[in-house]
């Protein structure tokens, strides 16, 4: 077993790139009660070997030392650690600073630089922490730390100074109301800002985040959202040169969410009507090109003028506001919209006179749209990964994890620590 370890030890020193200053002093094996043994690797420095202020990088002689282990990458199947006592600089100008050892990303560290590059690349993948946690037998709890202190460094590298155009979304972080709000760099494909709700001031809390890496609120020139009052307003505010775009996604959605409420209220009213409207809600829902053969029959047979019903008409004002989509310019499609406006208005479907206001309300945002031809389509791709994020760790009821879960796949960020492994 000691040749063995001693082997292991080896195996280290070579993994670990360690210089001439450093030394492996010993390696032995601990039994662990139920489980594997584990490896441990002792390291010191080359006694009368000068240390680095950590400062200013001058030579310095040695304070004292202080004891302190680090898990390691498992080396084949044994958990390995490594113990060193850890020299401090006496600086002559900047005092007593504890030297940075050659495996760590950062001070006070708890793992080896190449530990925090297994946990960061399985996270990046898509693992949980949880199973990652599981499967290195470590706590949740210290992968979470050590993922929070790597997302803040990276951060703090981050530029966000070429940021123009960006995208805000909301999501929600667990049961009930509770959400976050995300800002996009829609030219980067990045995650630059994240926070908590989705009130009128997560907007200015976003660009307090931008300013915070180097960008500029008043640099941005457009932005896409939904048509949440609150983030118009916001919007106005925090970035008044920006032309707000109103998703197109957002507003197809508004109006099928609204057809499809017009479904379940009439087929309520009569035992004739729930026979008629009995497994058609995709009838209404899909777009007519999308349609199998038996919907588009379907459809046809209980169109307005033939069944009179309400569901029919808001299914035409849904495919009418499509067309207007297809319009060349905001000069064609204002006149086209302000006409479904005003049917949806004077129609007798209550639900569609909703949607009529929150149109009119939004139609300089919606007319945006041909100008810029930005969409949505990258924001809802990651908001469809940040809710695939949730799901996989069961919804967070802590907004920093959340928010570091979110950077590590999509803040495009540099890690100190995949640095280190690949070098």
């Amino acid at each position: 077993m000691l040749q063995d370890a001693g082997m292991l030890a080896a195996l280290f020193e070579r993994s670990m790139g360690l210089d001439d200053t450093w030394e492996v002093t010993g390696a032995w094996f601990e039994e662990v009660e139920g489980g594997a043994d584990e490896l441990h690797v002792r390291v010191a420095r080359v006694r009368g070997e000068a240390v680095p202020c950590p400062e200013c990088g001058r030579r310095c002689g040695v304070h004292d030392t202080r004891e302190r282990t680090w898990r390691h990458l498992d080396i084949w199947q044994f958990r390995t650690y490594v113990h060193c006592a850890v020299p401090r600089a006496d600086c002559p100008e900047h005092g007593v600073r504890t030297v940075l050892m050659p495996w760590e990303v950062r001070p006070n560290s708890h793992f080896t630089a190449l530990f925090e590059a297994q946990v960061l690349a399985a996270c990046m993948r898509g693992a949980t922490v949880r199973s990652v946690a599981a499967s290195l037998g470590e706590s949740d709890r210290r992968l979470w730390d050590m993922l929070n202190r790597a997302v803040a460094q990276a951060r703090d590298g981050a530029d966000y100074s070429a940021v123009t155009r960006v995208g805000i979304d909301e999501t929600s972080r667990a049961r009930g109301h509770t959400h976050i709000s995300t800002m996009l760099d829609l030219d980067g494909r990045r995650c630059v800002a994240v926070t908590d709700g989705n009130d009128k001031g997560a907007a200015g809390r976003m660009c307090d985040q931008l300013e915070a890496h180097g960008g500029d609120r008043a640099a941005v020139a457009e932005v896409t959202r939904d048509m949440s009052g609150s983030y118009s307003a916001a919007v106005a505010e925090q970035m008044p040169r920006a032309a707000q775009t109103i998703d197109r996604f957002h507003v197809m959605q508004l109006f099928s969410r609204a057809t499809d409420r017009v479904r379940c209220a009439e087929r309520r009213e009569s035992d004739e009507k729930r026979e008629m409207l009995r497994r058609t809600k995709y009838v209404w829902l899909k777009r007519e090109e999308s349609l199998t053969e038996r919907q588009r029959d379907t459809r046809e047979r209980l169109a307005p003028r033939r069944s009179h019903l309400r569901t029919a008409r808001a299914c035409q004002m849904t495919e009418a506001m499509r067309d207007v989509y297809s319009c060349a310019a905001a000069s064609e499609a204002g006149p086209e919209l302000d006409r479904i406006v005003s049917w949806m208005m004077h129609s007798n479907v209550p639900e569609m006179k909703r949607v009529a206001l929150t149109v009119r309300e939004n139609g300089e945002g919606i007319l945006n749209y041909f100008g810029s031809r930005l969409t949505n389509a990258y924001l809802e791709g990651a908001n469809s990964l940040i809710q695939s994020i949730k799901r996989a760790a069961r919804g967070f009821r802590n907004v920093e994890y959340f928010t570091t879960a979110i950077f590590l796949r999509l803040g495009g960020l540099t890690f100190d620590a995949l640095a280190c492994a690949s070098s």
